[in-house]
């Protein structure tokens, strides 16, 4: 420990400087026209790798979007410890809600504000880090190999096609992933399980063209009303979705893990005031809220375009209108079960007068980690030197698509980060605490010290 501090109290501002140089780069996976921010990224990400000593650094599979590989150096007779991160990030929209700019990091009050600050350039960038200081003088305690994606926020296409044509990428005695926050300040923990996800477009069509809502209004059919009347049908103003089946999977958590999880410091006035920013929790009332976003199905509506968008007025009545919404499953459902499930209630609910689509944009299958495999006692050591405080065990209500494949040759996955759980990822503002970042590079180099037997 006394070696990570030394690395890390001297090189601050270096540190710094190398974190905001990548979180400049705008690699919005979701939009085409940042493809090349997007390699650029990666260039950054392969670039570092071969300056720490890496002596494998490859770009592969994609030539905007691609998946940076890099190899260690060798260390004899030590554990494989695979890191899995992700380069790219969320779109910033609405700019006009960030305090700086999204793409020009800035530091205030302790907390370095930039789009992919936690998700998850920061997070990675610490565990980058944290294998620099455990490998100077170029003898790692580990054989380190690193797996960093470009499409992680779109659906990971690219590295789950080159999963598919080389398994062998994951063979390792573990799998580090720290796209993850703290339960609280303070209280480190270690994911047992990640929702999964459906995402898709619903898309309504009720007339040729748009009309002028004087000449035609009251007879003509609307397809933003069309469209909202059907997703109030598929979940109602209780928080439960109707699309026939979907809980029929749904396996609820043991009483054992719903009553370590009262035990954990959650607030939830503070949650809804400092977290959710709201007047009101909304959701099935008679499950905990924590029940509610780690072990629960959700059906969230994320954006609604069609008709007239612009400043000003213009009166008609829209021809096409398309609902974005994903939704968010638990283990035991299937992403291609749910999908063709809420297509068959979409079918259903659909106006005969209406041309009503969905499109499948992509997904992901929930996740249980069976947290007992060796490599969790290690990472809740090294919490316990640098916070003071061993991992709790908790679930996760986001996803992360290519957890499943990184595990597919039995390598156990650590899903532990240093991120806070008011750091807005995918919001405005979205942060990470200067010192958290500095905690990382010293948690995650003592795991691989820990890893390698020290």
């Amino acid at each position: 420990m006394n070696d990570l501090n030394a690395f890390v109290q001297p090189q601050r501002e270096r540190i710094l400087n190398e974190l905001f140089t990548l979180l400049k780069i705008p690699s919005i996976s979701t939009d085409p026209s940042h493809n090349a921010d997007c390699r650029r990224a990666a260039h950054w990400a392969a670039d570092h790798l071969k300056a720490l000593g890496c002596p494998r650094v490859e770009l592969l599979a994609s030539e905007t979007h691609p998946v940076v590989w890099a190899e260690g150096p060798d260390a004899p007779g030590k554990p494989t410890v695979l890191v899995y991160g992700h380069y790219d990030v969320q779109p910033a929209d609405p700019l006009d809600l960030w305090d700086s700019p999204p793409f020009e990091p800035t530091v205030r009050d302790g907390n370095l504000y930039a789009r992919g600050a936690t998700d998850d350039k920061g997070q990675v960038f610490s565990v980058i880090k944290a294998f620099e200081a455990v490998s100077r003088g170029g003898r790692p305690p580990i054989n380190a190999r690193f797996l960093i994606e470009g499409q992680e926020e779109s659906g990971s296409k690219v590295l789950f096609d080159l999963l598919e044509r080389e398994p062998e990428r994951v063979n390792a005695d573990a799998v580090l992933v720290s796209d993850m926050p703290y339960f609280a300040p303070g209280w480190p923990s270690v994911e047992a399980g990640l929702r999964g996800l459906c995402a898709a477009e619903i898309t309504v069509r009720v007339l040729k063209g748009d009309l002028h809502s004087g000449l035609y209004g009251g007879a003509a059919p609307n397809a933003h009303e069309t469209l909202v009347h059907l997703l109030a049908k598929l979940k109602t103003p209780d928080g439960k979705i109707h699309i026939p089946g979907v809980y029929q999977a749904v396996k609820r958590p043991s009483a054992a893990e719903r009553a370590a999880w009262k035990k954990l410091p959650f607030n939830e006035r503070a949650f809804q005031r400092d977290e959710v920013g709201s007047r009101a929790l909304t959701g099935l009332k008679p499950y905990s809220v924590l029940e509610r976003i780690w072990a629960l199905p959700t059906f969230e509506i994320h954006g609604i375009v069609g008709g007239f968008t612009g400043q000003g007025t213009k009166t008609v009545i829209p021809a096409v209108a398309t609902a974005k919404v994903t939704l968010r499953l638990v283990p035991n459902q299937k992403t291609a079960v749910v999908a063709r499930q809420l297509s068959a209630a979409v079918k259903k609910l659909a106006p005969k007068w209406a041309d009503v689509s969905l499109k499948i944009m992509h997904g992901a299958d929930p996740v249980l980690v069976d947290i007992s495999a060796p490599p969790f006692k290690l990472i809740d050591q090294a919490f316990r030197e640098v916070e003071g405080r061993g991992v709790v065990p908790t679930r996760s209500g986001g996803s992360i698509p290519i957890v499943p494949a990184l595990g597919k040759r039995g390598a156990p996955v650590v899903l532990a980060g240093i991120g806070l759980p008011d750091d807005r990822l995918h919001a405005p503002n979205e942060k990470i605490g200067v010192e958290q970042v500095f905690k990382g590079i010293r948690v995650f180099g003592r795991f691989f010290e820990l890893m390698g037997g020290a």
